[in-house]
Parts: C-alpha cells; sequence; structure tokens
C-alpha cells in the first residue's frame, strides 16, 4: 500500500522538471522585419544559447506553427520548450533574462514547474 501512496502523492525532485511557455506579444506583431533580424532575434538568441552554461537539459521543444499563424491562440503560447533545470533560482534567472533585456516588450516566458510523468518516466 505504501508504494501507491509514493506514487500518488506529487514530490518535488531534482533536477526540476519545467516546461517554458513562449509566445510573441503585440511589441513582436509591431516591429519590421529588419527590427527582428537585426536586433531581436540575435539579444534571443544569446540569452537562448546562456541556458546551455546554467546547467539545465533541454529535452525537447514544440512550436505550434504548423497550422497556425499570427497570435497565440487560446493556448496561450506559441512554443514550449521541456527543460530539466538544476534549481528554483536558475528557473527564476532564465526567466528573469527575458525581463532584463527588454525582450519583454516582443515576448511573454512563463515557466511550469512539475516532475516526470511517473507512468512514462521512471
Amino acid at each position: 500500500m505504501s508504494d501507491q501512496v509514493d506514487v500518488l502523492v506529487p514530490k518535488i525532485t531534482k533536477p526540476l522538471r519545467v516546461v517554458f511557455l513562449f509566445e510573441a506579444t503585440s511589441g513582436w506583431y509591431q516591429t519590421t522585419k529588419q527590427e527582428k533580424h537585426e536586433a531581436i532575434i540575435p539579444k534571443l538568441n544569446v540569452i537562448l544559447e546562456s541556458w546551455k552554461a546554467n546547467g539545465s537539459t533541454l529535452l525537447g521543444t514544440l512550436d505550434a506553427d504548423v497550422f497556425s499563424a499570427g497570435r497565440a491562440s487560446t493556448l496561450g503560447w506559441h512554443a514550449c520548450f521541456l527543460f530539466d533545470v538544476p534549481d528554483f533560482d536558475t528557473v527564476s534567472a532564465m526567466t528573469h533574462a527575458i525581463r532584463d533585456s527588454e525582450l519583454d516588450r516582443y515576448f511573454r516566458l512563463e515557466a511550469i514547474i512539475g516532475r516526470k510523468f511517473f507512468l512514462l518516466e521512471e
């Protein structure tokens, strides 16, 4: 019986399993292609590259743009990134990087912290 209780009671595990939901905001749609390619995308790429050095492990990504264009649908996000992240401070630093770089004018990033789904992963 104790095995069943252990499975049903969620525990915070390390590394943290984190889904980052990524959405382009109205600021993105109000910029020119030139601004996007010369300033915004390179700055975003620097942030995404920096995540490789913070102890996090990228497990996968999903861009939901195959059958959509424009602003996010009812999903509220355009893409998501699945990471294993060492701790809460690192999650906070990852989300803050968007704010600190002032890219929050163009993008919204939200972290959802959970755990591995016990029926599919040990």
